[in-house]
C-alpha cells in the first residue's frame, strides 16, 4: 500500500472509447416488460465479452462508464505498437458485436441489434494514479485522451463504427488499411482535424444499417 501514491508521468499512448449504440430502444423494451434485471444481465454479457477481448490484447481497462468502456495501450505494460493494437482491438470489438447479435437471435431474443461506436486516438498524456489520498485510480489525462472520447461520439454523425485521427492513422497505415472520412472540428480544438475509418473485411462499415 505504501507504494500507491498520487502522481504520474508523461507518455505517448493510444486510447480507446467504445460505447454500445442502440441501448435506448432495448432498454425501453425491458422496462415495458418490467424486467430491469434482464437488461442489466444483457449489458453485462456484452461488457464481459468486450473486457476479455481488451485484456487479452494487453490493453489497460481504465473504467466502465455506464455502457461505455475506456481503455488504453502502452502503460503500465510497455507496447511499441500501441496504436496498431488499439485499432486492431476496435476492429475485433466490431466483429465480436456481430457474433453476440447472432447469438442473441439464435436464443430467440427479439431485440434490435446492438452496435459498438469506437473512437481511437494517440498522443501524449499524463498516466498514473489520480484522485485523492483516500481513493485513487490509475488513469490517463490529456488532450489526446479527450479526442478519443470525442471521436466515439462522432461515430453516430459519420455513421461508421470506428474513427481515428491523423496521428493514429500515421502509425497504423502500413499495417491496417484505412479510408479518409471527413475533416471536422471537435470541441477544444480551433483547427479542423482529419478523421479516418479502418477497413473491415475490405470496406468502411456502417454503424446504422
Amino acid at each position: 500500500p505504501s507504494l500507491m501514491v498520487l502522481g504520474g508521468e508523461t507518455k505517448e499512448l493510444s486510447y480507446l472509447f467504445t460505447d454500445i449504440v442502440g441501448f435506448t430502444p432495448i432498454s425501453e423494451q425491458y422496462m415495458k416488460r418490467g424486467d430491469p434485471e434482464g437488461l442489466v444481465k444483457l449489458i453485462n454479457r456484452f461488457l464481459d465479452e468486450m473486457t476479455m477481448l481488451i485484456i487479452n490484447k494487453k490493453m489497460t481497462l481504465d473504467k466502465f462508464m455506464g455502457d461505455c468502456i475506456m481503455a488504453f495501450a502502452g502503460s503500465p505494460i510497455p507496447m511499441q505498437d500501441h496504436a496498431i493494437t488499439t485499432v486492431q482491438t476496435a476492429i475485433e470489438l466490431e466483429l465480436l458485436c456481430e457474433s453476440l447479435n447472432k447469438q442473441m437471435k439464435g436464443e430467440g431474443l427479439d431485440l434490435p441489434p446492438l452496435m459498438f461506436g469506437t473512437g481511437c486516438s494517440t498522443g501524449q498524456s499524463v498516466v498514473g494514479n489520480t484522485g485523492s489520498s483516500m481513493r485513487m485510480n490509475y488513469s490517463v489525462i490529456g488532450d489526446a485522451v479527450n479526442l478519443g472520447a470525442r471521436l466515439e461520439a462522432e461515430t453516430r454523425k459519420q455513421n461508421t463504427p470506428i474513427l481515428l485521427p491523423q496521428q493514429t492513422y500515421e502509425q497504423v497505415k502500413h499495417k491496417i488499411p484505412c479510408a479518409k472520412i471527413d475533416q471536422i472540428k471537435v470541441k477544444g480544438k480551433e483547427e479542423e482535424i482529419t478523421i479516418y475509418a479502418p477497413l473491415v473485411e475490405g470496406k468502411v462499415r456502417k454503424l446504422i444499417k
